[in-house]
């Protein structure tokens, strides 16, 4: 079945980087088990939207040996990571090919705003799902019912299965084949290309 709809992700596919606390632990001589607890607690609740991110970093620039703002961090974390150029282009291609391409990320309102400002997501994107707005995980089977419902109602999509949906993490797409959808797991941009290659696409 041709997909309709083709949904990427960001971390680990549209972009490529090292994990901002790795990189950051480093830097700054901090250990990971005292930047844990901010993520493992207030960042969960960033990227439902029910708290903001900059209220929470405030609270922790000092146990980090942040040496600047709030601000001037968050510039810091945001601009780790590099866009994979042929993974850019092949939005374009597929979009001239008749199908609806998607962005599906679990992100921040914060991030999400820099990143798609950054690469102009907005226009390069026919759709942007995102944790903060969705109020769930993108994976999760409240946000996948929530993407459904705007594919379904904006771009008359009625069959899940036409909805190709790629992950870098395997556990994800489990929870995308479990709910009805097209769940890939996304390696590297050949397999990528190979895949929709199969169901008629050319990249």
């Amino acid at each position: 079945m041709k997909p309709k709809a083709i949904l990427y992700d960001f971390d680990g596919m549209l972009t490529h980087g090292p994990r901002f606390s790795d990189t950051y632990a480093q830097e700054f001589g901090v250990d990971l088990a005292v930047m844990a607890p901010f993520f493992d607690g207030p960042m969960k609740e960033c990227l439902y939207g029910r708290a903001d991110l900059k209220e929470e970093l405030a609270k922790v620039l000092g146990a980090w040996k942040w040496p600047g703002t709030v601000d001037e961090l968050l510039e810091y974390w945001f601009s780790i990571g590099e866009a994979d150029k042929e993974v850019f282009t092949s939005i374009a291609k597929l979009k001239s090919q008749g199908v609806v391409t998607c962005l599906a990320t679990n992100q921040e309102k914060y991030r999400i705003a820099y990143v798609t400002k950054k690469y102009g997501l907005d226009t390069a994107f026919d759709e942007i799902f995102c944790c903060a707005n969705l109020g769930a995980f993108k994976h999760s089977a409240e946000g996948l019912e929530k993407i459904y419902s705007v594919l379904k109602e904006k771009h008359g999509i009625e069959n899940k299965n036409e909805i190709m949906y790629w992950d870098d993490r395997p556990g994800n797409v489990e929870n995308l084949i479990t709910e009805g959808f097209n769940g890939q797991l996304y390696k590297d941009y050949a397999g990528f290309r190979e895949t929709l290659a199969a169901t008629g696409f050319e990249l």
